[in-house]
């Protein structure tokens, strides 16, 4: 019963897919990022059926593109796109950690964050659009999944930038051993799938990933002073840019 309500709070906290009401306890949150990357799976399982439904009735690309690149917003109400925002406004801050926490929390949007978001959805959008083959969506979706997990990861192994907030209240309730394996088996079984279905593409992504979470951990976590919800979701969605930039480059090269 515990595993089930923290499923149903994985899916209330990372997604608009209703869920029954669970009282937020430390209990009750023992398990909750182990479900993180379930949210990743209900993406990837929505874009291959929109994949196939734009192949049935021979929707072209672009019209596919815009809407692949909504679906992620649309399942998680955009709260790694807003994490991503303010890290983004946060990071081209001149000002020390404590300032950088600071734009973090404010609740006004500045205009790094908007270019930033701007840029994002037009590479996504353009890249996305250049997919074309059901073994690419399906390396896409897997990376939708893959991306949660190491995100879950990172918030088992690295430290938070403040002792506040939800990312902290997880990090402190949640039954790190437990996470830590169910993540690394999830990743492990999404990243052999992908490479069954590409060994050069699907090595190129799990490569320019792992050089993403050495990015995140020196750099970014350096420059907040740790971890926190907002850089967390701007990980998660630079993960899903890279994937689909690598998978799509790849398929030219290979």
């Amino acid at each position: 019963m515990r595993i089930l309500k923290s499923l149903c709070l994985a899916f209330s906290m990372y997604s608009k897919i209703p869920m029954p009401n669970v009282y937020w306890s430390k209990e009750n949150m023992r398990y909750v990022i182990c479900f993180l990357p379930l949210v990743g799976a209900v993406i990837g399982g929505i874009l291959m059926l929109w994949f196939t439904v734009c192949l049935k009735l021979n929707i072209n690309n672009a019209c596919f593109a815009a809407v692949a690149a909504a679906i992620p917003v649309f399942v998680t109400g955009g709260i790694h796109a807003d994490g991503f925002i303010d890290t983004s406004d946060a990071l081209h801050s001149y000002g020390n950690k404590q300032k950088r926490l600071e734009i973090l929390s404010d609740p006004h949007v500045g205009a790094f964050g908007i270019i930033s978001a701007v840029m994002y959805y037009l590479l996504y959008f353009g890249f996305m659009n250049e997919i074309t083959i059901y073994g690419e969506t399906a390396m896409i979706s897997l990376g939708f999944v893959m991306s949660r997990a190491l995100c879950a990861i990172e918030i088992v192994l690295m430290k938070t930038a403040k002792n506040t907030g939800l990312l902290y209240e997880f990090s402190s309730s949640i039954n790190k051993a437990v996470t830590l394996i169910v993540t690394i088996l999830m990743l492990a079984a999404c990243g052999l799938v992908m490479i069954f279905l590409s060994p050069y593409i699907g090595g190129a992504v799990l490569l320019m990933l792992m050089l993403l979470v050495l990015y995140y951990k020196f750099f970014i976590a350096k420059k907040i002073g740790g971890i926190t919800g907002d850089t967390c979701g701007w990980f998660i969605q630079m993960c899903e840019l890279i994937t689909v930039i690598v998978i799509v480059i790849g398929g030219r090269l290979v």
